[in-house]
């Protein structure tokens, strides 16, 4: 069996790279499974310039076929005052997922209507022993951001999911069942459509004799 690495600590990323490539017949390992701890330059200008960073370093390191993802808000109404590539760090390097809900929320806290809304951008790339295979990067809407957030909802290695409303479903993407975040995932969905059939290609190839 292939053997896949998921290249990202964080738990919420761990289960949406895994969705990713399921169906495909590989056994995905961790970065703790394999007691690595790479540091990435995240300072590309595109986030699937960073996950392409993050593939080659990941799977340099490895030597195996690694997959990684970057993704982050896009919130038009805040104009250059947020940066998508900075959801994460946006509030400070020392903030927790607490912080950074704080921080967005206070910033939206004169916007209403429309000027609400958010879109979500992931990059996904693919490497195999430092070589780039793939990269891509979507976008799609998501919601509007809520005024008050329940903090029992920040869980899983990512804040996000409380705080944003989802008109189709009336509730918080925190609160949708894995079925219907499967219908709003759009940025996801489009990835998965694109990934899916590359890989399995890529895993067929590296099968045949030389």
């Amino acid at each position: 069996m292939t053997q896949i690495l998921i290249a990202t600590n964080n738990p919420a990323k761990q289960a949406k790279l895994r969705w990713l490539i399921d169906g495909l017949g590989l056994e995905a390992l961790t970065p703790v499974d394999l007691g690595l701890n790479v540091d990435v330059d995240e300072s590309a200008p595109t986030h699937r310039q960073v996950a392409e960073a993050k593939a080659l370093d990941w799977s340099q390191a490895s030597g195996l076929l690694t997959i990684a993802s970057d993704g982050g808000a896009r919130v038009p109404a805040l104009g250059a005052s947020w940066n998508s590539l900075f959801t994460r760090r946006a509030a400070g390097p020392a903030a927790d997922d607490y912080d950074r809900a704080n921080y967005i929320v206070s910033l939206m806290r004169e916007k209403c209507g429309q000027d609400r809304d958010i879109t979500w951008v992931e990059g996904v790339a693919l490497a195999r022993a430092g070589t780039l295979l793939g990269g891509w990067e979507y976008e799609g809407a998501i919601g509007q951001l809520v005024t008050e957030y329940d903090r029992d909802k920040i869980t899983g290695g990512f804040y996000f999911p409380a705080l944003i409303y989802v008109p189709r479903f009336g509730k918080v993407y925190a609160d949708l069942t894995p079925s219907e975040r499967d219908l709003v995932d759009d940025a996801w969905n489009s990835l998965r459509s694109q990934v899916q059939p590359f890989l399995a290609t890529a895993i067929e190839a590296s099968h045949q004799p030389v």
